[in-house]
């Protein structure tokens, strides 16, 4: 069977017209496969975890346990729906101005880049980046970059940095050899997905980048139910 381009892999309660906005920014059709939100207290491996006598870690909580599951489980989907790769969505991600100007040639890009994972934005909104606490925080640098990537780079075809995934899973691209790979490796509860992606970001050979001027964000004014039921 021929292999098909793009699905929309949904975690959780993901707003109706916000999948509805983004498939209209993409050529050709689309095909949704939605997950709902896993609730870890029914998955025998996050049992035999909760439950081991010798706890030297105490591991995430329950809430990112049924996240990392969520997540698998669209990796898993991916795999088995013979598609090249997948946009997965969180139900607090959030299409921004830049996006609803570049989703399809983020998409394009991405499906030609030697790229295994894109992460489309950031958990954080500009303004929130630049609170008083945090700019006293921040160093020049980190502050300088934050304006060329939320500013100045707003004006320009989109850019990506290698070796960078940020603390969130809200939304990202991914290919599926890369969803082969990670499908293949043991379940392990000590840290939240995101930050497993974070470190396989780190290694050169891994490939996983981040869109520089965010294309979807994690909204602000929802709480998770990864938060809701523990991280």
């Amino acid at each position: 069977m021929e292999s098909r381009k793009l699905c929309f892999i949904t975690i959780g309660e993901v707003n109706d017209a916000l999948i509805s906005e983004i498939t209209s920014l993409v050529e050709g059709d689309v095909e949704l496969i939605h997950i709902p939100f896993i609730l870890a207290s029914e998955d025998s491996e996050w049992k035999k975890w909760s439950n081991r006598t010798l706890q030297p870690f105490g591991g995430i909580g329950a809430g990112a346990a049924g996240c990392l599951l969520g997540h698998r489980y669209a990796w898993k989907k991916l795999i088995e729906s013979n598609f090249e790769f997948a946009l997965v969505l969180e139900s607090d991600a959030e299409l921004t101005n830049f996006g609803r100007d570049y989703f399809s040639n983020v998409v394009s890009q991405f499906s030609i880049l030697d790229c295994n994972i894109l992460h489309l934005g950031t958990h954080e909104r500009f303004t929130a980046s630049f609170s008083g606490f945090k700019v006293l925080n921040l160093s020049l640098r980190a502050i300088a970059k934050e304006i060329w990537e939320r500013l100045y780079l707003k004006s320009k075809s989109p850019k990506f940095a290698e070796r960078q995934f940020p603390f969130s899973t809200h939304a990202y691209l991914i290919k599926e050899e890369a969803a082969a790979f990670l499908v293949s490796q043991e379940v392990n509860f000590v840290f939240p997905v995101d930050v497993m992606l974070n470190s396989y970001s780190q290694v050169v050979m891994n490939k996983i980048w981040r869109c520089r001027t965010p294309v979807l964000i994690q909204r602000d004014d929802l709480v998770s139910y990864t938060r809701k039921l523990g991280r």
